[in-house]
């Protein structure tokens, strides 16, 4: 582990006096940058990190299946899952027994043909459709509650006073990438605040919304934002505010915004570029959880998990894993996260070969909750086409 200082990016200059400070952007707002140095990563045995690992079968029907699993919401007690191609939300138990299924496709009341944003909220489901400008409530048993129209069509978060949208191409007249609404009724001037304006030529760039959307950090309530397309992580107050911009320097393997901009929708030549350079294309995932922070970032055919403290103090960089704790072949993989797992999601069937590869041949005991009683109880479903998702618990 190495010990690493934020880089300040200005110094104030007052009379007889020389400091320090954070980069003041356009906006008034801060920047913070912080240096990873891959040539540094090394590898790890599970237990350094994780407690245990665990898996879930999610249990469903081949007359209603789970097309394309993209957006999931895991609490302590449920696992919510978007079937992208066929728009409806999955609700499991925590042991992946199927519960119920909301959504009706069409594009009458009630019903959604795409799913832009999936949030749960106590008893109360809520899913986004940018396609029809709606949003639709749903109680977690699948009753229609109401529907009703979006502010924006926009990545977003809602809480209680407010609502924070994410605007890949900029909204307004002053292009915001941000925007946070005030729910108090008042007039827009008084109720909505811009930040952050697109940058010069990020309009080259394909819209993309991924799976996770605004994160909110378990302890201390703020959120944060990974933003496609650079090393950015944007940082929000517990009231939905701007607080920071936190850039991520790879040092040289920073792929140059110029080159990305110049190579912007240009799919085959990026893709020979990042072979050909070693470069990191971007940042996968940006996970707050109670004492750290989580990164995934990679280049060409690598992938790095990174640990931060909340400081960014201190930095781990991990490229290769050696799993003490149960021997089951790894994929370094991060798809959604829980208050305190890194879960991923993984084919059945590929589930199935996997286990086959680490443990063909050998002599194994099972045990109550381990993998190899999962593997035993479930063997004729994995098999088939269904979903398995792997959850590295946090120490």
């Amino acid at each position: 582990m190495r010990y690493v200082s934020l880089i300040i990016w200005s110094c104030l200059i007052l009379v007889g006096f020389l400091g320090c400070a954070e980069k003041e952007l356009e906006t008034g707002l801060s920047e913070e940058v912080v240096k990873i140095d891959l040539s540094e990563a090394r590898e790890a045995k599970l237990s350094e990190f994780f407690q245990s690992v665990s898996y879930t079968l999610l249990d469903y029907t081949d007359e209603l299946p789970i097309v394309n699993g993209y957006k999931m919401v895991v609490t302590k007690d449920e696992i919510f899952v978007e079937s992208r191609e066929t728009a409806k939300v999955f609700v499991f138990d925590n042991s992946g027994q199927l519960k119920n299924v909301i959504g009706q496709f069409g594009d009458g009341p009630g019903e959604i043909r795409l799913i832009d944003g999936l949030f749960v909220n106590g008893d109360t489901v809520r899913i986004d459709s940018e396609y029809a400008f709606k949003y639709v409530l749903f109680s977690k048993d699948g009753k229609f509650i109401k529907e009703d129209k979006l502010s924006y069509r926009a990545s977003a978060i809602y809480e209680p006073d407010f609502s924070l949208y994410y605007f890949q191409h900029g909204e307004g007249p002053d292009q915001w990438t941000y925007i946070r609404e005030d729910k108090s009724g008042g007039k827009p001037e008084e109720t909505v605040k811009g930040y952050l304006p697109m940058r010069k030529g990020f309009e080259k760039f394909t819209s993309f919304a991924g799976p996770i959307g605004f994160l909110k950090d378990v302890e201390t309530e703020e959120f944060y934002y990974t933003e496609p397309n650079d090393y950015q992580v944007q940082n929000f107050d517990t009231e939905g505010y701007y607080k920071r911009t936190i850039r991520f320097d790879f040092g040289k393997y920073n792929w140059p915004m110029e080159m990305r901009l110049e190579l912007a929708g240009k799919g085959r030549e990026q893709n020979d570029y990042l072979k050909e350079n070693i470069v990191v294309a971007g940042l996968y995932d940006f996970f707050p959880f109670q004492n750290l922070f989580f990164m995934s970032a990679g280049t060409y055919g690598k992938t790095y998990w990174i640990f931060t403290d909340k400081k960014f103090t201190s930095i781990d960089i991990i490229q290769d894993w050696e799993n003490d704790l149960d021997g089951m072949k790894l994929r370094q993989l991060s798809w959604t996260k829980s208050e305190d797992e890194i879960i991923y999601q993984i084919d059945s069937r590929a589930f199935f070969n996997d286990y086959k590869e680490a443990f063909n041949g050998k002599s194994v005991e099972s045990k109550p909750g381990d993998i190899h009683e999962f593997f035993e109880k479930n063997r004729d479903k994995l098999q088939e086409e269904k979903i398995v998702l792997v959850s590295y618990k946090l120490k």
